[in-house]
């Protein structure tokens, strides 16, 4: 009974998240935070009852994390850590000279009895920050934990990816209503911003592209799991294709074809133009990987579902569209001066960084003209992750981030289930399209895409770390 509130639990916060604005609210991120601590221990509490095991029937076998993964991820939560660490000037000095010189700079005013006043200061330019962030990480793993330990079963990934799908087709049509409607609103608040693009329940159309382009693969995935197209024999007659794919297969593959069909559709007509490219991106990259699996080769339902949102967006009105890969509209990109500022402070805060969520701090002091907004982000996670977190736990998170999804596909070129291959080749090639994101946006500073993201990992562990002689079982 507990293992199946959990898993409800979560299901209903993956679907419900995205709705207050991305989950950007402090209300937004406490809540998610109360509801993920609250399900936590009652995944602990269920865990030694005889009826919440694991080994009863139908639940999906666990391979062992690789020791690398494991000492990645203490050594990445140990840096942070160590950022909130009162040092004493000698060590602070020598870890972070620039550190250890503004601390000095603000001691004299510093109230009596503070670390600051006596000489101890943190690596972290505003530990509060910093804590504030690792907290958040905290609970990104352990929401990850919880669908790793409670999606367990063949039914229950047939449901939560349908969450899945859920979410994803409402925030685009819900976007593409708004957006076509006129009416700019979300929810009854007035946007004032990217009133040009559909954004779905987001202010940011970066950030409802990066949403929808990370379920896409998952649905064309599914898509392919579902109507079969994985084991359908090679080299057949017409008539043997005909028999095969009949009417229940040819209903499947037209409900599941709709899916990926309206949430391509949201992604162009977010005029994200980083999000249009992984859509492309993301076709090519499960072309390629199918291509490379050996066996059939189910590359023609891909090339259909492409060509019908090409023609959808083509008979809306591709306009819109184009304009944002405009001369005119690349001439205003202000990102790069973004970059060129944050490397900045990466040269002058190399091995420990500024500490964890102190860029909306750190950036002032590295900005040559004011812009008239104080800048949040950087724009690019990478360079947000190394300015904060420094070449060594900075460096740590991406390189776990890219081996995990490496370890990952390679486990899964090894797979022969049909919804391993299909939804399994989807959360891989979505967790792929968010990485390729990240270079040019901050979608894993958006609570809700963040939570997707480290979900999408969570399922993949679950479904393609299977050891080779396990075998997913039907179940509950």
């Amino acid at each position: 009974m507990i293992d199946k509130i959990v898993f409800w639990g979560v299901c209903i916060f993956i679907l419900l998240l995205p709705l207050p604005f991305g989950a950007v609210d402090e209300w937004a991120v406490f809540t998610f935070e109360a509801a993920t601590f609250v399900l936590f221990v009652l995944s602990l509490v269920g865990a030694g009852r005889a009826d919440e095991r694991e080994d009863r029937n139908g639940a999906l076998g666990r391979a062992p994390f690789p020791p690398w993964l494991k000492t990645l991820s203490v050594l990445s939560l140990g840096v942070g850590v160590l950022q909130l660490v009162p040092l004493p000037p000698s060590i602070l000095s020598a870890i972070s000279p620039l550190a250890s010189g503004i601390w000095g700079g603000v001691s004299p005013g510093a109230e009596t009895g503070t670390l600051a006043a006596r000489g101890w200061a943190t690596l972290s330019l505003v530990p509060n920050f910093t804590l504030y962030e690792l907290i958040r990480y905290v609970f990104y793993f352990l929401f990850a934990y919880l669908v790793y330990k409670h999606v367990s079963t063949r039914k229950r990934v047939k449901v939560f990816v349908f969450l899945l799908f859920a979410a994803a087709c409402f925030q685009s049509f819900y976007g593409l209503a708004e957006f076509f409607g006129g009416t700019q609103r979300i929810f009854g608040f007035q946007r004032e911003a990217y009133i040009d693009s559909a954004t779905g329940t987001f202010i940011n159309r970066n950030h409802f592209a990066g949403f929808l382009e990370m379920i896409f693969p998952v649905s064309m995935g599914y898509l392919l799991a579902g109507a079969s197209f994985f084991v359908m024999k090679r080299g057949g007659s017409f008539k043997e294709k005909i028999l095969w794919f009949g009417q229940e297969r040819l209903q499947q593959a037209v409900v599941f074809g709709i899916i990926p069909i309206l949430i391509g559709i949201g992604i162009f007509f977010s005029r994200s133009r980083t999000g249009i490219f992984l859509f492309f991106a993301s076709i090519f990259l499960m072309v390629v990987a199918l291509s490379g699996a050996g066996g059939r080769k189910p590359t023609k339902i891909i090339r259909t579902v492409l060509l019908a949102v090409v023609f959808a967006v083509i008979l809306i009105g591709i306009r819109p569209v184009i304009e944002r890969f405009s001369f005119a509209a690349l001439a205003h990109e202000v990102r790069p001066v973004y970059f060129k500022n944050t490397v900045e402070i990466i040269k002058d805060f190399p091995v420990a960084g500024t500490g964890l969520g102190t860029y909306f701090y750190a950036y002032p002091m590295y900005e040559k003209k004011y812009s008239g907004d104080l800048l949040e982000h950087a724009h690019n996670d990478y360079l947000e992750l190394l300015a904060g977190g420094g070449i060594v736990g900075g460096g740590l998170m991406i390189v776990l981030a890219f081996g995990t999804l490496i370890w990952l596909f390679a486990r899964w070129a090894k797979r022969s289930d049909n919804l391993v291959r299909g939804v399994g080749l989807g959360c891989l090639v979505g967790i792929a399209s968010i990485l390729i994101h990240s270079l040019t946006d901050f979608n894993l500073h958006i609570t809700a895409n963040a939570v997707l993201f480290v979900t999408l990992y969570a399922l993949a562990m679950r479904l393609v770390g299977l050891n080779s002689s396990q075998k997913i079982t039907q179940g509950h």
